[in-house]
């Protein structure tokens, strides 16, 4: 069957469940401690509130488990079964920033109104096909705590804690431990995703016994790629003057790792011509008020890529009615209410002022692992893997940060032999039906990767009906019927 196709009847199947449903509102088999956690209140709610449940608190990650690390997680059921859909963990990236980013700025059901005042329904969130768990790592992110001194914080470090926080999570949630689970991340969870994963496989998987797969969207693979990638997008966007960049190809910079010095000029000019636009999305508004912390993760991502130098139109309109350029200064204004912080459970001895990434965590992070190539790992992850995997890179194309371009770049390095080739998939909607929403290409052995038109870096932002209906389709048991 045609991929687009595929797809189609992927959503013409879930769009009935959209609607919470009987089940969702019914009481799940929870354990008296999972109980603890839930939120009873959480205020702001819209009315009437949803029907499905919400969990958060902390999970022990210490590797003694002694305390010393404990990880905040929020987890909101399915709004079709949550005893039934699968499980999928989301993380942020940064490194160094809070998966509540992606909760009330991306995918979760939930996005928050003008100064943290009120919530209104993200109609696109993803628990309308699965219950998702939310966390805030590496510890010391966000609402995450540890009373350790100082951690050496890196990709090995982040797999450990994360592992621990998914066993501890489903001791917690054991209800939920024989439904489907995946992996989800963006970003930096280019090195947070495979990492987590090939832990998991080599670990006991007895304690996780239905992990099913990985998506990550515009990962940080490797960054050579990534670095031409940018350059590459913002002249194909025919933002970069020809002049300009053939200095920068003449200067060899593309293809050289570490990039000669010759290429700072170069680079610095393209920045600064950059410098007007939202390099995360390229075609999208940005954030005009400064003083705001929307662009903090975005920043330090920009910054790692310093520190490493150094060493489409949808019939609708072309932005989601629901995108909000300041959303996570917003969102950020919320979690730092007194009521949100009880209601949620937050530690009394955590600090206010949330903020979206922390600066400490993302300058002390190995910078050795900020270098380091995913394509080695990525092929362990399937060569370890059980026949039914399914790992999806999905990119949004309106990214320059970590670029389509880039990532097609490390996607056929890995010479894996393609089962379905370049095929169209159609947004399935009832004002844009049948418009191609990017291009999808599988490799045998469970490996896909797919382009999100016109998205961004943060594609469940950019692009939120588009992810919803990508993620249904990645999730199902169709997805590698035809390999």
């Amino acid at each position: 069957m045609h991929f687009s196709a595929l797809l189609c009847l992927t959503c013409v199947a879930w769009a009935l469940a959209w609607a919470p449903t009987a089940a969702a509102s019914a009481s799940l088999p929870y354990s008296a401690r999972a109980l603890q956690d839930k939120i009873d209140a959480l205020p702001g709610l819209p009315t009437p509130p949803p029907a499905f449940q919400m969990f958060s608190g902390y999970v022990d990650v210490s590797p003694l488990k002694d305390g010393s690390r404990s990880m905040f997680y929020w987890f909101v059921e399915s709004q079709s079964d949550p005893a039934t859909d699968p499980v999928l963990l989301w993380t942020n990236g940064g490194p160094g920033c809070s998966g509540l980013g992606g909760f009330l700025t991306e995918q979760g059901p939930f996005r928050p109104t003008a100064n943290g005042t009120a919530l209104t329904e993200n109609p696109h969130a993803w628990n309308k096909i699965a219950n998702m768990v939310f966390i805030e790592q590496p510890v010391g992110v966000g609402f995450s705590t540890t009373t350790e001194a100082k951690i050496a914080y890196g990709d090995a470090q982040a797999a450990a804690d994360n592992h621990r926080f998914v066993v501890g999570f489903f001791e917690r949630f054991s209800n939920l431990a024989k439904q489907d689970f995946y992996i989800t991340s963006e970003s930096y969870g280019g090195h947070y995703m495979p990492t987590l994963a090939l832990s998991l496989l080599e670990g006991n998987l007895g304690a996780v016994p239905q992990f099913r797969g990985v998506a990550v969207g515009n990962p940080l693979t490797y960054m050579p790629y990534r670095n031409y990638g940018m350059y590459g997008t913002a002249y194909g966007h025919q933002i970069l003057p020809k002049p300009l960049f053939d200095e920068y190809t003449a200067a060899n910079c593309k293809d050289t790792w570490p990039t000669p010095s010759a290429c700072n000029p170069i680079t610095a000019k393209m920045d600064d011509i950059l410098g007007g636009f939202d390099p995360y999305a390229l075609d999208f508004p940005v954030c005009d008020q400064e003083s705001l912390s929307g662009a903090h993760e975005r920043h330090l991502m920009r910054e790692n890529v310093r520190k490493a130098e150094a060493q489409h139109h949808s019939g609708s309109g072309y932005f989601p009615k629901i995108y909000e350029p300041c959303s996570q200064a917003w969102a950020a204004a919320y979690l730092d209410r007194d009521d949100v912080r009880a209601a949620i459970h937050v530690a009394a001895s955590v600090p206010k002022q949330w903020s979206l990434c922390s600066n400490a965590i993302n300058q002390g992070y190995n910078m050795t692992d900020v270098n380091l190539p995913m394509m080695p790992v990525w092929l362990d992850v399937l060569g370890k893997a059980r026949d039914d995997f399914k790992i999806m890179v999905y990119s949004g194309d309106d990214d320059s940060v970590c670029a389509t371009l880039g990532t097609q770049q490390w996607i056929w390095d890995l010479k894996l032999k393609e089962s379905t080739t370049w095929a169209p998939w159609k947004f399935v909607d009832a004002q844009d039906d049948g418009q191609t929403a990017g291009f999808v290409t599988k490799f045998e052995g469970g490996m896909s990767f797919a382009t999100v038109h016109g998205a961004g870096h943060m594609v469940p932002q950019t692009r939120p009906a588009q992810s919803l209906q990508l993620m249904a389709a990645f999730t199902s048991e169709d997805w590698r019927k035809n390999e």
